[in-house]
């Protein structure tokens, strides 16, 4: 018999409040890469997040078996979903309203401090 305990969340609980560009950012941090936001705001599950990932990864590191439990782990780091219930249907929005803008923005503005470091 399924109980709630054992249920995948059906949301990871993000929601506008600036946790889901400390949850990207976790899982860039995690895994040493940037993400590429042009698609940013299709990203509707925690399977759209990893899909970017997998393309900023070597093939390698994007097919190994511990790189979704690491993924899932820094993306829900934040709301304290637990990360070995995740899944690729796992919906990122939580009760507040999301708008994946600020996330491209605030990418695009970590990306060029980035470039003006490497300058300097």
């Amino acid at each position: 018999m399924a109980t709630a305990d054992n249920l995948p969340p059906k949301s990871l609980g993000l929601g506008g409040d600036g946790d889901e560009i400390a949850a990207i950012s976790e899982v860039e941090r995690r895994f040493g890469v940037r993400l590429d936001y042009s698609d940013a705001r299709h990203w509707k599950t925690a399977g759209d997040v990893f899909a970017a990932l997998q393309q900023a990864l070597s093939s390698e590191q994007a097919e190994a078996v511990e790189t979704w439990p690491l993924f899932a782990e820094a993306i829900s780091g934040e709301t304290g979903v637990d990360p070995t219930k995740v899944t690729a249907d796992t919906l990122l929005l939580g009760k507040g309203r999301f708008d994946w803008r600020v996330l491209v923005v605030v990418g695009c503005l970590i990306a060029a401090g980035f470039a003006l470091i490497q300058l300097w």
